[in-house]
């Protein structure tokens, strides 16, 4: 995972572990999170427990100009919510 190198490569200088919060985006499975989110915690990094999934509206919606926040999908837009509301809290 190309993440955890560069991850690896912020703590060799020096950068907190706490510092770090790596956000899993472009997933095409649950199962697929939860070996990525699992992978993370072993190697002792942080990860936000809501990954992005794959979807078509993204980019669509990146596509018109817009961020993913504004799909025109509620679903998914409840999701981006909780995304960064989890963010948040992590910080």
């Amino acid at each position: 995972m190309p993440a955890v190198k560069e991850f690896h490569a912020l703590t060799k200088a020096d950068i907190s572990k706490k510092k770090l919060l790596l956000i899993l985006s472009r997933i095409s499975t649950k199962a697929e999170a939860l070996a990525s989110q699992e992978y993370l915690k072993e190697a002792g990094y942080n990860c936000s427990p809501i990954a992005l999934y794959e979807k078509a509206s993204y980019r669509q919606a990146q596509n018109e100009g817009k961020t993913i926040t504004e799909t025109s999908y509620k679903s998914l837009r409840k999701q981006n919510k909780e995304l960064v509301n989890s963010i948040l809290k992590y910080l």
